[in-house]
């Protein structure tokens, strides 16, 4: 059984950031998806204005995931992932497209394209 897995796309400041809860075989994908990815020595997670990727919970996990680099906190532990293509990052802005706002979907969207 897999845990509920809570996406935050981290977009807005001042105002609640749209959030959504995946299916369960949706959760069992990202858990593979992330699992998968290349384990690194670091990484930096911005925290800038405007877009800042996603906050991904389950359990006692939270992955922040933006712009190629992965942030993973367990227990306490943090681990960083790279994100190849930022692939996790573009199937997680895909999972939330029926959430969205279609403005809120394309300034995201956007974000790739930098």
């Amino acid at each position: 059984m897999t845990d509920n897995v809570a996406v935050e796309l981290d977009i807005y400041s001042g105002v609640p950031n749209p959030a959504w809860t995946l299916q369960a075989a949706e959760a069992a994908e990202f858990q593979r998806k992330l699992k998968s990815l290349p384990q690194t020595s670091g990484g930096r997670i911005d925290n800038n204005l405007g877009y800042r990727g996603f906050v991904v919970r389950t359990g006692p996990t939270t992955a922040q995931v933006q712009r190629g680099t992965v942030k993973v906190v367990k227990d306490g532990e943090t681990v960083f992932r790279t994100d190849p293509g930022r692939q996790l990052e573009r199937w997680l802005l895909q999972s939330g497209k029926p959430f969205l706002e279609t403005a809120t979907f394309t300034l995201a969207e956007r974000e790739f394209e930098k």
